[in-house]
């Protein structure tokens, strides 16, 4: 059965002001051959892209409806790290994760999905800032 994110409001209002980085990371795995990292790329094709600074390096980033993303391959699985900030972050991760999520299970109907919520206070993991404009 797909999981699809659910906005945590105990996450949302855990000691974050308006201008922390919100952080939402989606693991997607499967027990299949399956290729994720395609049909993500596909989705982001049309995305406007740019840069970021992710614990001190600069990546590649998308941006849609108010959250910017970037992924990672780890261990046969795919880490999707969603960020937003403002007063409409949860709204915003909540829009985009159910868009990714459901184009996911579309394509690969055995996939999983875990949605990580990080602290809004991060010292190193994945501290952020954006360079360019998005």
């Amino acid at each position: 059965m797909p999981g699809y994110y659910k906005i945590s409001h105990s996450w949302e209002y855990r000691r974050r002001t308006h201008w922390n980085d919100v952080l939402l990371e989606a693991v997607v795995t499967s027990d299949t051959n399956l290729t994720a990292e395609e049909t993500l790329t596909q989705w982001l094709h049309d995305k406007k892209q740019g840069t970021v600074t992710v614990d001190y390096k600069n990546i590649t980033c998308w941006h849609y409806s108010g959250v910017w993303l970037h992924y990672a391959i780890n261990n046969n699985a795919l880490s999707l790290y969603m960020h937003s900030s403002g007063e409409d972050a949860f709204d915003s991760l909540n829009y985009c994760a159910y868009a990714i999520a459901k184009k996911f299970y579309t394509h690969h109907p055995d996939i999983n999905i875990q949605w990580i919520e990080h602290p809004h206070k991060r010292n190193k993991f994945r501290q952020t800032s954006i360079n360019s404009e998005l």
